[in-house]
Formats: structure tokens, sequence, C-alpha cells
């Protein structure tokens, strides 16, 4: 009689299930040993080596990431700025800018905003026009053919800087978060429906005010507003991600413990909708990290403490991953 031996630990092959994550998008070293020899649920990847075209990673180097590690496997879901262009990007044409990086009237297509002071070679996207959503849709297909189990999608909150003054915006939309939610949508029925890939993990990173009452400020009635863009954005994601959460501040690491508070309430809606919250804090020091895991378990969320450049898969002594029990 054949007796078939079962592993105790099995890797979480449902997204609903992980309890640890990592989030690297660069310095990867060749033989890309540090993102498969790791035992995380999920992993949270660019779709390129280096971000180009040329570095792009191909379907059995995906395979092999997903299929490797002690745990037997993990979830690898591309990372994907919706929310800003990036310079170094296929799709990117230098000549869109002058010498000192500014888009050129006339020359860059409509779609390109201004440059983001805080991180150099990004820029903000009118990301309701179709030509961009035309570019999106491009590098979502490239994504899904290299195998990844789904995106991240960073810059979701762009929303926030077309939007209403009165929230800190330029005016220019101010319908800009209901247009976000649309574009989430259609990013996600590309995927699943045209695309058939009915299990593809769609994960906002920031953004939680997509789903509150003072982001509608022009509806009759802004609460009413803010259930019904919810209702419509809840199915179109998987979970959501959020940066800066517990600690924030204006020193790039390791600031202060200083909770968002209207964000956490957000971010509890989320969860409360059985939307897994990832929580990406970037704090090194052992007492924050000891307190960001604390904090964030405490209300249900999947905390991860990193670098800033996320050049590097840490991971923190006290708190290693570990694999599914199924």
């Amino acid at each position: 009689m054949l007796i078939l031996l079962l592993p105790a630990f099995a890797y979480a092959a449902n997204f609903s299930d992980i309890d640890d994550f990592a989030y690297q998008l660069q310095g990867y070293s060749a033989n890309l040993d540090e993102l498969k020899n790791n035992s995380f649920d999920l992993l949270v990847m660019d779709y390129s080596f280096d971000g180009s075209e040329s570095g792009e990673f191909s379907p059995g180097d995906i395979q092999t990431i997903k299929n490797s590690g002690p745990c037997g496997g993990k979830i690898v879901v591309a990372y994907f700025s919706i929310g800003e262009a990036e310079d170094y990007r296929f799709y990117w044409n230098p000549n869109w800018v002058d010498s000192s990086g500014n888009p050129i009237p006339g020359i860059a297509p409509s779609w390109l905003g201004p440059t983001n002071p805080d991180w150099v070679g990004n820029y903000k996207v009118r990301y309701w026009q179709a030509e961009w959503q035309q570019i999106v849709m491009h590098y979502l297909d490239r994504i899904i053919d290299a195998g990844f189990d789904g995106v991240y999608l960073d810059i979701v909150d762009g929303f926030e800087f077309w939007g209403p003054t009165e929230n800190g915006g330029t005016n220019e939309k101010r319908d800009s978060a209901k247009l976000m939610v649309d574009f989430v949508l259609s990013i996600a029925n590309h995927a699943r429906i045209d695309r058939g890939k009915n299990n593809f993990l769609v994960i906002a990173q920031n953004g939680a005010g997509i789903i509150a009452d003072w982001t509608y400020p022009d509806s009759p009635d802004p609460a009413a507003e803010a259930s019904f863009q919810g209702s419509r954005y809840f199915p179109a994601i998987n979970g959501i991600s959020a940066e800066d959460t517990f600690f924030s501040g204006r020193k790039d690491e390791n600031n202060k413990y200083k909770p968002q508070k209207d964000t956490l309430k957000l971010l509890d809606e989320f969860r409360d909708q059985g939307k897994k919250v990832l929580c990406v804090d970037y704090v090194t020091r052992k007492s924050k990290i000891k307190k960001l895991y604390k904090v964030a378990r405490a209300r249900g969320f999947v905390p991860y403490a990193t670098v800033r450049d996320l050049d590097q898969l840490i991971i923190n002594k006290s708190y290693p991953p570990d694999c599914e029990q199924r």
C-alpha cells in the first residue's frame, strides 16, 4: 500500500491566508536568491530586474521564484505604478522633457503632469485620459504574460493631487476619486475578464481615503457617495497596503510612533469588508519594529518593517516569515 506523506506545512495558496510578506523593488542579486529562498507567503517585486524593458523577468524566472523556498512556494505580485509615470519604463520618451526634466508643452503628451519633487524621474499623470490607460493596459499585459499572480498598484492616492483644493489638490478634477475607482475597476476587469485570469490579485497601495466622505465634497450626500464608491471599489481589490501608517514624519526611516488615526479608521473598514490590510513602515530599530508588529497584528493587519529604498529583502529576526499550516 502506498502511503503518501504530506508535509506538516505548506505555503499559503490563498491570499486571504497570508500572515507575512516582503517588499523589494531594486537591488536584486544576479541569481535572484533573495527572491527565491525565503519563507514569505507574499512577495512584492518589480516586473523587471532593473525596471527597464531589457531587464523584464521571463515567465521562467517568475515561475522559479514562485515555486522556490522552504515552504514550497509563494504568491508573487508585481509592483505597478498607475498614478505616476517613471522615466526608466518601456513607454517613456526622453524627448518629452527638457534638460531640467520638466515636460515640454506641445511635445509631452497631455496625460503627463509635473515631476514628483520627492522622486526624480517620476511624474504625475492624468490617469483618466485614454492614452495613459492604454499604456497601463499594455504594461498589465506584460505582467500577466510573465506569470505574476497579481499587481500591487502604487499611487492610487494620485487622486488626491488632482482633486478638490479643500483636500489639498489642484482642483483640476474634482471627481478625481471616482475616476480612480473607475480606473482600478478597468484594470481588474482587464486581467480577470479580458485576459481570463479569474483569480488575479489586485492590491492597492495607499489611497484609503477613496472611501471617505470628505473625498466627495461636491456630492449632495458625501457619505452616501463614499459608500457607493466603496461598493464599487471593494469587489475590485483583494487588499490594500498602507505606508507610514504607524510611524510617520519627515525622516525617511525611524520616525516617531505617530499612528495616522484617520487612515487607520479607513483601513479598519477595508479589513471589515474582508480585504487583507498590509502595513509597510520604514523602521529599522528593534524597539520600533516590535511596536509595529504588535499594534498592526492587534488590528488584524499584516506588517512589514523595511528600508525606504526597498533595495533589500529584509527579514526581521524577531518576526521571521513562516510556512502556513493548512
